[in-house]
């Protein structure tokens, strides 16, 4: 099981990679050189990084990582992925107004303000969705909520020195991360087993 977990996690480091350090272009290299030619730049050109973004913020990373570990949880059998992609589509959208807050810093208030936003700017077929991930209790919020709290720690391992330092700043260590997430795992054996790998790799951190 261990063996098949430290699959899966480099499997998905590398897919992770190949989204995080591809560019796409943002502006037409027309739309570019007219960029170029109001002074805001100096040079034609189109490589320009200032100019590109990630594919990974482009398409969104949550969809990836639910798309790629959907075929590897003992219940994929019972998860309907296009919800679940539904329900990641909406989950956060309440932080377009109150903002996003450090995980291990988030109160019961700041979500209530999540929550209130959600509901403001949402219709009402699609509240119900954040109110289902909210709640955990179907197979799709659970593996959504399960992607969410798995995707910024891959990052995290591929960044150690980085995340080190966050480590520091926010007084926060391998143990907070167990206590704050094991629970969002423990519905799949896969995925309990994904988790305590990428725990080992945050154990070499610090």
């Amino acid at each position: 099981m261990a063996e098949k977990s430290q699959d899966i996690l480099n499997g998905l480091i590398k897919l992770q990679r190949n989204y995080s350090f591809t560019y796409r272009a943002i502006v037409t290299e027309e739309r570019y050189k007219n960029i170029v030619k109001s002074g805001l730049l100096k040079k034609v050109d189109f490589t320009e990084n200032a100019l590109r973004e990630t594919l990974i913020e482009h398409v969104g990373n949550l969809p990836i990582v639910a798309a790629y570990l959907r075929q590897f949880i003992e219940n994929k059998d019972k998860v309907d992925l296009g919800k679940t992609l539904a329900i990641l589509s909406v989950h956060d959208i309440g932080e377009t107004e109150v903002g996003d807050m450090f995980c291990f810093a988030k109160t019961k208030a700041h979500a209530k303000d999540e929550e209130v936003a959600a509901k403001k700017l949402l219709p009402s077929y699609q509240f119900k969705l954040f109110e289902e991930y909210e709640r955990g209790d179907s197979l799709e919020a659970k593996f959504a909520r399960a992607v969410d709290k798995i995707a910024p720690l891959i990052h995290e391992i591929m960044l150690p020195d980085v995340t080190a330092e966050r480590f520091k700043i926010y007084n926060y260590d391998t143990n907070k991360i167990i206590e704050k997430r094991i629970k969002y795992f423990e519905w799949d054996r896969v995925l309990k087993g994904l988790f305590e790998c990428v725990v080992e790799e945050f154990r070499k951190i610090g």
